[in-house]
């Protein structure tokens, strides 16, 4: 047994903060492999993204609906407008799930050295992934994540991280 102490555990909603500066450096990333279809593919980032789509997206969203929505929802006020917010998210999440795993699909044969059979299509795709979810990022860290830090209690904190734990431990 170490004599460290174990240091705290993380706010919750800085890890949802975090996951939300490395979705952004993701579609920064799918702009990047978009504009260099066809010959000026860089595959390893490739693989990278598809990874990210296929694994880390869904965690997030499912951290978010399962963990910080369902809090979020007892906690707003009813002037904080969230219901619509939140539920206009999760529909979002849903639609960008669908089509992640396309997208994934795709850049996982580029990745393993491939050639997209349809690259003006796949970056059409890339385009509208990325577009759409800059701006799903940017209404979250906009409007969810101010209220969730003025709204949530340590108890919720200590709920959601436990989700969080939870969610990641069964991925594993």
């Amino acid at each position: 047994m170490s004599d460290k102490p174990i240091p705290p555990a993380r706010n919750p909603l800085d890890m949802i903060a975090s996951a939300h500066a490395l979705q952004m450096q993701m579609c920064d990333a799918m702009e990047r492999i978009a504009d260099g279809l066809p010959d000026e593919v860089d595959r390893r980032l490739c693989a990278q993204v598809a990874s990210w789509l296929q694994f880390d997206l869904p965690l997030h969203h499912h951290d978010e609906e399962v963990g910080l929505f369902p809090l979020l929802r007892r906690r707003a006020s009813p002037g904080d407008g969230l219901d619509k917010i939140i539920e206009r998210l999760a529909a979002e999440h849903s639609s960008d799930s669908d089509f992640a795993s396309e997208i994934a699909e795709a850049l996982d044969a580029l990745g393993q050295g491939g050639r997209p059979a349809n690259p003006e299509m796949l970056g059409y795709m890339l385009r509208g992934f990325f577009e759409r979810y800059r701006r799903h990022v940017h209404w979250e860290n906009q409007l969810v994540m101010p209220l969730a830090r003025l709204r949530l209690t340590a108890e919720d904190l200590a709920q959601l991280q436990a989700s969080m734990n939870e969610s990641r431990r069964q991925a594993s």
